[in-house]
């Protein structure tokens, strides 16, 4: 609920600054292991913006995965069961992602 807390407060915040303008639908991105529940967050969202200038408003979530960077190949991969070795190469790979975020990637503005 806290996060759905923050996310309307931060989408009335870019409403206000947007001049009035309706904002139909919120395109996030959220990390794989970002602990998020997508169903959760629409019905928590629902319930927190029903009588708030955010009404309405759609949350569209992209799911993003652990991404990898191998330092023998350069190649970059999502590791599988939990193995960090490059695919390609067999080399250990980096984190460059952990698949933890949560953010705004865009609005869609009614006018």
């Amino acid at each position: 609920m806290s996060i759905a807390v923050a996310l309307q407060e931060r989408i009335e915040v870019h409403a206000e600054r947007l001049g009035g303008g309706r904002i139909a639908v919120v395109n996030l991105v959220v990390g794989e292991w970002a602990g998020i529940d997508d169903d959760a967050l629409r019905f928590s969202f629902e319930l927190l913006t029903a009588g708030t200038p955010v009404e309405g408003t759609l949350l569209k979530l992209r799911r993003t995965p652990l991404r990898v960077h191998c330092a023998g190949c350069a190649d970059e991969f999502t590791p599988a069961g939990g193995d960090f070795r490059c695919p390609h190469c067999g080399a250990p790979g980096r984190v460059v992602d952990d698949g933890s975020q949560l953010m705004i990637e865009s609005l869609e503005v009614e006018q």
